[in-house]
């Protein structure tokens, strides 16, 4: 390095070397592409005057847009399917906030409820592992289709659960298949041979919805019009207090599982699911078990 400053001229053909400042990028250098003649862009702005004024009022603004944005970002509160304590008219995915039961004014919901609008079309509700009750319910999963608008499922199973009571009425299917251990129970269901066999394979324009491994205060399935799913799979899904009210339902096929546990503890001579006369298939099988049977 020390010979190359010494012969410097000879090197650069008699031209000394000389030190300057670039415009870009602004930070002082030895200008050697300037001794051997090589040009060089250069870069200037003119921040004077109004312009300069417009510029800092852009770049604050932008500035500004961006930090507002994360700001937003990490404040938004609004649940998302499937946050418990929420409304989800799927297939919208983000929910409307619960208020708190009037029971237990300051403890926030944990109620998952599904509003089926008319029209409505889902490929899959899958319900799975979930633990629902809290002291008070009456009802821990209600399914509830109100008179004159029913949700129309083509299969329904239901595995693995349990809860302390089931009450099913106003449900047409055409194969309603009943097993597992039930603490007494009313079988007043009626058979018709005249309702259809409800086929739903299309999934066009539908989706495929998952709720698991929460912690519920219970389930509402509403709707107010026609709506129609492919397929609800229950499993594993456990009510410690409250009853599985279903009303309001036409459907394929309804099976229920030998691994289903439903019994309140009052006795095999005190029904503990029932199914009423309102609950009409096409075909009708009766594997239930009458055993003694407490789920809490």
């Amino acid at each position: 390095m020390v010979v190359m400053w010494k012969y410097r001229k000879t090197l650069t053909r008699d031209r000394d070397l000389k030190l300057d400042r670039f415009t870009a990028p602004g930070i002082p250098g030895i200008s050697v592409l300037n001794a051997l003649r090589i040009p060089t862009p250069k870069f200037s702005f003119n921040l004077s005057g109004m312009k300069g004024v417009g510029t800092a009022l852009g770049i604050v603004g932008i500035s500004f847009g961006v930090a507002f944005t994360f700001v937003v970002a990490s404040t938004d509160d609004t649940p998302v399917w499937p946050e418990s304590g929420a409304a989800y008219a799927l297939p919208n995915v983000h929910g409307v906030s619960l208020e708190p039961d009037a029971s237990d004014p300051s403890t926030r919901s944990q109620t998952l409820q599904i509003n089926l609008a008319s029209g409505v079309r889902l490929d899959r509700l899958h319900l799975k592992n979930l633990d629902l009750g809290k002291a008070g319910l009456t009802n821990s999963l209600h399914v509830q289709g109100v008179t004159g608008s029913t949700v129309s499922v083509g299969l329904i199973t239901i595995r693995n659960s349990s809860a302390p009571t089931l009450d099913w009425s106003r449900i047409n299917t055409g194969c309603l298949t009943l097993a597992g251990d039930v603490d007494g129970h009313t079988l007043a269901a009626t058979l018709d041979s005249t309702i259809s066999n409800l086929v739903i394979d299309s999934d066009r324009g539908s989706g495929s919805f998952l709720a698991e491994n929460s912690t519920v205060d219970r389930i509402l399935i509403k709707t107010n019009g026609l709506a129609t799913i492919g397929e609800i799979l229950i499993d594993d899904v456990d009510a410690s207090v409250g009853a599985w009210k279903w009303e309001g339902i036409d459907a394929g096929c309804i099976v229920m599982e030998a691994s289903n546990q439903f019994g309140d503890g009052s006795g095999i001579n005190v029904a503990s699911a029932v199914f009423n006369d309102t609950v009409k298939a096409r075909v009708i099988t009766d594997n239930l078990v009458d055993t003694p049977i407490s789920v809490k």
